[in-house]
């Protein structure tokens, strides 16, 4: 199973001091982990996640509401989301 620490980090093109992670599941889904100021996380302890079914090119939906990210998780907590999408 993928990590957290799976997750390499560039800056984000919006620059900023944003950064961005991204993480091919291996199952047409596509993790991008990202903070930074304006995002939903800082980038250091918390981070914003988003997934997205590459073949559809639409979001995974994050919650049962069906909001397209899920902000302010922890490192745990963004390993608890990849871990549930390698199982869709």
């Amino acid at each position: 199973m993928k990590t957290f620490d799976d997750l390499v980090f560039n800056p984000h093109e919006l620059g900023g001091g944003r950064v961005q992670g991204t993480l091919d599941l291996g199952n047409d889904i596509l993790v991008s982990v990202v903070g930074g100021p304006g995002l939903y996380g800082n980038g250091v302890t918390t981070f914003e996640v988003a997934a997205f079914y590459q073949t559809l090119n639409q979001h995974v939906p994050m919650s049962k509401n069906g909001d397209p990210v899920s902000g302010w998780n922890t490192k745990e907590e963004v390993t608890e989301i990849i871990n549930r999408l390698e199982n869709l």
